[in-house]
């Protein structure tokens, strides 16, 4: 049986100790940075995010998870597929209260549908979506428009690191993570300076072989790209 896809980063540590025939006296230092490398890749070359169903309170407001680090996407389902919502900075995003009740007041915009341009006729538009969203990042909130929804799907990407569990990473990242330390340690070992560069250029080598393999695609993948621009009628 071949290893598991999925690996514990601590085990990806402790690999990299005897790997490297190093001492346990650091062990926490280098796991704090692994943590660091697997958060990086998944924030800038991972293909990896966390897909959830997510409540829309009566305010239409989401309030974003608390792992929420970067937005992918907003949706809906339609037909059995997802439905992107559109982004709109513009959304009214203030909220008003009475007494300690929190509302939208809508004699000051507040919670009031988008009017959207014609749809149809010579002066329509194209880009035109009924969903509509706007990222408030300083109060972690999400208004939306356009959805009579209670919930929709929110796609976010996070750290990956479990702070109440065990942390699994996969075991094609472990060289990633490896060169990473190599390169980290040479900013507290102060005889390993010199490699610094050296040690840098060969965890971004590392780096862009990994996104290579993520972003690679197969055969049937790009016959069937090949095939969807296909037509029986002229394509202009």
């Amino acid at each position: 049986m071949a290893t598991n896809a999925l690996v514990p980063i601590e085990t990806i540590v402790n690999d990299f100790l005897l790997g490297y025939k190093k001492t346990t006296e650091d062990y926490y230092t280098y796991l704090l940075h692994a943590c660091h490398c697997v958060r990086d890749f998944r924030l800038y070359d991972s293909s990896q995010f966390v897909t959830a169903k997510v409540a829309v309170t009566a305010n239409k407001i989401i309030e974003m998870p608390n792992d929420m680090l970067t937005f992918v996407d907003l949706c809906i389902p339609i037909d059995g597929e997802w439905w992107s919502m559109t982004e709109k900075q513009y959304i009214v995003n203030t909220t008003t209260f009475t007494g300690l009740v929190e509302g939208r007041d809508s004699t000051v915009g507040e919670g009031v549908d988008i009017t959207t341009p014609r749809t149809t006729g010579y002066a329509a538009r194209g880009g035109i979506n009924d969903y509509n969203y706007m990222l408030d990042w300083e109060a972690r909130r999400i208004f939306i428009d356009g959805t009579v929804s209670a919930t929709v799907v929110l796609m976010y990407t996070s750290s990956g690191i479990e702070v109440s569990g065990t942390t699994q990473v996969p075991d094609m990242i472990t060289p990633l993570i490896h060169s990473y330390l190599l390169w980290k340690e040479s900013f507290w070992i102060p005889e390993l300076i010199r490699e610094r560069d050296v040690r840098k250029r060969e965890y971004t080598e590392t780096r862009l072989s990994l996104r290579n393999l993520i972003n690679g695609m197969t055969y049937n993948q790009w016959r069937d790209l090949w095939l969807s621009t296909a037509m029986q009628a002229p394509n202009r």
